[in-house]
């Protein structure tokens, strides 16, 4: 196999669409409605909410600044499985950090970090970046829940790494790396489009290229 191709942007960009899409029905479970909000922005798909009615603890300069319409937030049992009560705005301040989440945010924020750069091609992607533990030092659950693998697919300027000759053909390799992120959607579901996405990246200083397990940790 050649080095890693990042996967076009507007192809990525229609599955994280058709991800949305199977993720909107929301299915009876054990938490009520009281306990499960769902945003209906009407015929949008974004919706803009005011960060300070959505936290999480985060690296210095993170924040919310958008919840995807349709989304469920859950203050107990899951999201994925609750009766939802729908509203067009947070009726109150609430912390991912404490809730569960089914659907989609945009997070502002720049990360900048060592880890490991790993290519393995599957359904949700093939490229992404593994940051170090000191990047989740201070963080909540939800940071450390969804930025420890970041795919790197939709990123600006497209990411393309070459591997050793000895690689070309491997289908996992990986390396260290420091890479500097900005802006995050993150979505949050069970198809395999759920991830992690920067905006923009740039990956620099990488080196220890090995070769890896597909599908091991």
């Amino acid at each position: 196999m050649p080095g890693a191709q990042p996967i076009a942007a507007r192809a990525l960009r229609g599955a994280l669409q058709f991800a949305m899409a199977a993720l909107l029905p929301v299915l009876a479970g054990p938490a009520s409605a009281q306990d499960c909000l769902r945003l209906d922005c009407g015929p949008g798909e974004e919706c803009s909410i005011r960060p300070a009615r959505l936290t999480a603890r985060m690296p210095g300069g993170f924040a919310i600044t958008s919840i995807r319409g349709h989304s469920a937030i859950a203050t107990r049992g899951d999201a994925g499985s609750a009766v939802c009560q729908p509203v067009q705005q947070l009726p109150q301040t609430l912390s991912l950090d404490q809730a569960s989440l089914y659907g989609s945010v945009q997070i502002a924020g720049r990360l900048q970090a060592p880890g490991t750069l790993r290519f393995e091609p599957h359904d949700g992607g093939a490229l992404e970046f593994r940051p170090a533990r000191a990047a989740f030092h201070g963080t909540g659950p939800f940071f450390r829940a969804h930025f420890g693998r970041i795919k790197l697919d939709a990123a600006q300027p497209p990411v393309a790494i070459t591997p050793p000759r000895r690689l070309a053909q491997a289908d996992c390799w990986q390396a260290q790396a420091t890479a500097e992120l900005s802006d995050f959607s993150v979505l949050v579901g069970d198809t395999s489009a759920a991830g992690t996405y920067p905006h923009r990246a740039r990956i620099t200083a990488i080196h220890g290229f090995t070769a890896c397990t597909w599908g091991g940790p």
